[in-house]
């Protein structure tokens, strides 16, 4: 997603939940949006749980788009710059990496 405008760094006050996710890069696989501020990266926008992030998927869910897109009319049009669910930039990239980092990485595990 999208990098906060002028410096703006968005952090979420609510915990992150440890999920114990796994790592994937299958390219084959389709991929689903979650809330990036979300809690829990576990159920998507389309009502999916799952237990892996992929990070090379080249293909979306459609019914994850059309949601985003029933809850911020034109997010695709704005190429996703900011959050469907609450219209604030999204995160950096950095800040996702250490997101995804925390999700799956070894203190997500204890």
């Amino acid at each position: 997603m999208p990098t906060p405008s002028h410096g703006q760094q968005i952090v979420s006050t609510e915990p992150i939940v440890a999920t114990h996710l796994r790592l994937n890069a299958d390219p084959d696989d389709i991929g689903h949006l979650v809330c990036c501020r979300d809690p829990s990266w576990r159920t998507a926008f389309c009502g999916i749980d799952s237990d892996t992030i992929n990070l090379a998927v080249t293909t979306v869910c459609t019914m994850c788009i059309e949601q985003a897109e029933a809850m911020r009319p034109g997010f695709l049009a704005e190429l996703g710059t900011n959050c469907p669910v609450d219209g604030h930039p999204c995160p950096d990239e950095h800040e996702t990496d250490l997101r995804i980092a925390q999700e799956t990485g070894p203190s997500a595990r204890q």
